[in-house]
C-alpha cells in the first residue's frame, strides 16, 4: 500500500537530480534527458513486462524500448544494454517487483499497479526518515545515499531538526529524536548482519569502521560480505558457504573475540542456517 507514495518520494525532483542519479561514462548523453530518461524507462517496464520474466529477458526487452542514448554497447554480449543505474532505479516507477525463484532472478508486474509519478512529492519526509533511522547526518551523506548531489538534498531539507556535533562536524537529526540519541546506552548486542542490511546503508561509514582498509572489506562493490556487529560497531566480516546439507559460516573478526561473543555468534549462525534452509551449521573462527 505504501509503494505509490514511496515511488513519488523517490522520483527525481528535477532534471538536474535525474541526471545526477544516472550519469555515467556509458550514457553521458542519455543522462542529459533528465526526468524524461526515468519516464521512458518506467514506460518500457510497463509495456514489456506483462508477466513474470527472467531478469535477462527483461533487460533485453526494456533496452529495446528506450531511446538508444540510454543504452550502451556490451562487447561480451554483442548487444546494447540499458544503463544498469537506470534499470535498477526505474523498476519501482515501472510498477514491477523482483523475486528469486531458485537460482533465477524474476521480475514481474506488481499485483496492484500504480501510475508513473507525475512529479516528486514526499521527498522531504523521505529525507527526514533517513535522518531518523541513520542520522545524525549531513546533506552530503543523504545525497550519497540517494545517488544525487548535495544541492538537491538541501532544497528538500526538512524543518524541525536538531543540530549536533559528531566528532567535531555538524550533523542533524529530527528534534523529537534528540533525547533518545543523548540517552542511548551501549549494549552487548551481537549480530551477524547480512550484506545490504539497513544498518550498513548509512553513508557516515568512517564512524562505524574508522580503519579505511577495513571499510573497503565491509563495503565491497561486488560480493560484499556480511558484517559482525558487536554493540554499536562493526567488528568483523562473515561469509556463508553450503557444504552438502551443512552451512559453513566463516567469521573474520578485526580483533580477538571474547568467549561470550563467540557463544552469541553460535546462536546467530544457527539463525542464518535456519533462514537458508540448511540442516546443520558449522561456525568457523580463527584459532
Amino acid at each position: 500500500d505504501e509503494l505509490p507514495g514511496l515511488a513519488a518520494a523517490l522520483w527525481p525532483v528535477d532534471d538536474a537530480d535525474a541526471t545526477a542519479r544516472i550519469s555515467t561514462a556509458v550514457i553521458k548523453e542519455g543522462a542529459r534527458l533528465g526526468i524524461e530518461a526515468f519516464r521512458a524507462a518506467a514506460g518500457a517496464f510497463r509495456e514489456r513486462v506483462t508477466a513474470p520474466m527472467a531478469k535477462g529477458e527483461v533487460s533485453t526487452a526494456v533496452s529495446a524500448a528506450v531511446p538508444e542514448s540510454l543504452t550502451y554497447w556490451c562487447e561480451p554480449c554483442g548487444a546494447r544494454h540499458i544503463s544498469g543505474l537506470l534499470f535498477q532505479q526505474a523498476g519501482l516507477f515501472g510498477s514491477v517487483g523482483v523475486r528469486a525463484e531458485g537460482r533465477r532472478t524474476v521480475i514481474a508486474p506488481l499485483e496492484r499497479r500504480f501510475p508513473v509519478p507525475p512529479a516528486a512529492s514526499g521527498t522531504v519526509d523521505l529525507v527526514r526518515a533517513y535522518l531518523r533511522f541513520l542520522g545524525p547526518a549531513t546533506p552530503a551523506e543523504v545525497a550519497k545515499y540517494l545517488g544525487t548531489r548535495p544541492a538537491v538534498v538541501k532544497a528538500v531539507w526538512p524543518g524541525n531538526l536538531a543540530e549536533v556535533s559528531v566528532e567535531g562536524r555538524k550533523a542533524w537529526l529530527p528534534a523529537p529524536d534528540l533525547d533518545a540519541l543523548l540517552s542511548a546506552k551501549g549494549g552487548d548486542l551481537v549480530r551477524l548482519l547480512p550484506p545490504g542490511d539497513p544498518f550498513l546503508q548509512a553513508r557516515d561509514r568512517a564512524l562505524l569502521v574508522p580503519d579505511k582498509s577495513r571499510e573497503k572489506e565491509v563495503w565491497r562493490a561486488i560480493s560484499a560480505p556480511g558484517a559482525l556487529l558487536i554493540g554499536s560497531g562493526i567488528a568483523g566480516v562473515w561469509r556463508a558457504r553450503t557444504a552438502g546439507r551443512r552451512l559453513d559460516v566463516t567469521v573474520t573478526p578485526f580483533e580477538p573475540l571474547s568467549a561470550s561473543v563467540r557463544g552469541a555468534m553460535e546462536a546467530e549462525a544457527e539463525l542464518v542456517a535456519e533462514a537458508r534452509g540448511a540442516a546443520e551449521v558449522r561456525l568457523v573462527l580463527p584459532s
